[in-house]
């Protein structure tokens, strides 16, 4: 390691030099050449940085730097020519334990042990027998590409399968599959998925369960398509965006949906709770994180988070629903007339207003922290939509008027709470705050708590 600068390990540049370093050494392994663009980064106390370099689309080239906590927390000047070694030829895992440093190409994962047995099924192997269980086919080939991938943590799958047909043609299919880091967590999704599914009515909004891959701790579901199928299958964040149209019929599907999830509470598992309390305890936590990127703002963002906390506590408790636990754009997707909701991992009972409020304080377009034109407009109309159709669906669903009308109140403190946290990542992923976009972000959580309280 000859490049890295040291004078305060790690940082962003430092990481940088140090894949650098590393890819040098390698030889630029599978036609790499020079450093693959940052995709991630991640700094949470207690559990070190983590950075991503590369894209799905070019999993053989993507790389995961972590530093661990012990050298993020000290800040210590470590000596810059410390020495790292690729431990095999097929240059997948670099440590140089000097800097508290490792790095992983695609799919070494030591923390998601079954990344490379799920991105490369083994003939008869549980994978290969999941996928033919799946389609009900025998498989020929299987090829598998990474679609979202949480290092340590997740990673969701395309499965494009060939198999062979009832009259012995060549058929092709595809399947998602998302990874887990443990049988027990893979079982309780799969478990919910169909507990999702079997209550879907004449507009399913939930993809289908298929299989799991027991022992490797893949759940197998429906392919809901992609951009490029045919009708194609867009994200919510391409659907629900800032533009000079308003998204409306997609905001209502959006809003029917979460309604019919709060009140399917008897078809589904029960899950977590989640409380105001829980939240506020968050709350405290983002703005000391926000404080120490922005110190400038670090007494402005205690006092809205401590206003944020005792609104948390001090309201009523709501009517436990079962709830999506992160109920934003980027978790739909879209196909023709049909919305789908997808990534339940955070799944609990909660007051329904801690989804809508996730909802619309990620609904915000980015150019609102900046006063862009026509910005608040947009955004106060689609706000304005989305809860209007949420509360006709709870009536319809047979849900009091005195219920809703508190679940609508309620949603602006959780916007506020979740508008500290889009705050304090925006931070961290940056590295470089700008106070101007985070005194927008603070005046913007200031403006629904007196919402709420009007």
């Amino acid at each position: 390691m000859s490049t890295v600068d040291t004078t305060q390990w790690p940082s962003p540049t430092g990481v940088a030099a140090a894949l650098d370093d590393a890819l040098r050494s390698a030889g630029s392994p599978s036609g790499v050449t020079g450093r693959p663009p940052l995709t991630y980064l991640r700094r949470k106390p207690g559990r070190g940085l983590v950075a991503v370099y590369g894209t799905a689309a070019r999993a053989d080239s993507m790389y995961t730097v972590s530093v661990d906590e012990s050298a993020v927390a000290g800040g210590s000047t470590v000596d810059s020519a410390a020495p790292g070694t690729w431990s095999s030829e097929e240059k997948d895992l670099f440590e140089a334990p000097a800097l508290g440093l490792t790095i992983e190409r695609f799919p070494h994962d030591a923390r998601l042990g079954h990344l490379a047995t799920a991105m490369t099924p083994a003939e008869g192997g549980p994978v290969w027998q999941a996928l033919e269980s799946a389609v009900g086919r025998t498989l020929r080939a299987v090829e598998a590409a990474p679609v979202r991938y949480k290092p340590g943590d997740r990673c969701v799958i395309r499965y494009v399968l060939e198999a062979e047909g009832g009259s012995g043609e060549q058929e092709r299919h595809t399947v998602v599959g998302k990874l887990y880091g443990d049988l027990e967590q893979a079982r309780a999704a799969a478990h919910l998925m169909q507990g999702l599914w079997d209550l879907q009515g004449d507009e399913p909004w939930a993809p289908r369960p298929l299989a799991v891959a027991d022992p490797v701790p893949l759940v197998l579901a429906e392919d809901l398509g992609s951009r490029h199928s045919d009708p194609a299958t867009l994200p919510g964040t391409d659907v629900i965006r800032f533009g000079p149209r308003q998204p409306t019929e997609a905001l209502r599907r959006a809003a029917r949906a979460l309604a019919d999830l709060h009140t399917s509470a008897a078809a589904l598992p029960a899950g977590p709770v989640r409380t105001g309390a829980d939240e506020a305890a968050k709350a405290a936590k983002r703005a000391t994180t926000l404080g120490g990127y922005a110190p400038e703002l670090a007494d402005d963002a205690a006092r809205v988070a401590q206003s944020i906390g005792h609104a948390l506590t001090g309201m009523p408790c709501g009517r436990l629903m079962t709830s999506h636990g992160s109920y934003k754009p980027s978790q739909l997707l879209f196909r023709s007339d049909s919305v789908f909701v997808i990534d339940f991992d955070q799944f609990c009972e909660a007051d329904g207003a801690l989804d809508v409020g996730y909802f619309l304080a990620y609904l915000r377009p980015p150019g609102l922290w900046y006063r862009r034109a026509g910005t608040r407009t947009w955004f106060d109309e689609a706000a304005a939509t989305f809860l209007a159709a949420y509360d006709t669906r709870l009536a319809e669903r047979d849900v009091d008027a005195e219920t809703r009308s508190g679940i609508q109140r309620r949603s602006h403190v959780y916007e506020a709470a979740l508008l500290l946290k889009i705050a304090a990542r925006r931070a961290n992923r940056l590295h470089s705050p700008r106070p101007g976009e985070v005194r927008a972000l603070l005046d913007e959580m200031s403006a629904c708590l007196a919402t709420a309280g009007s």
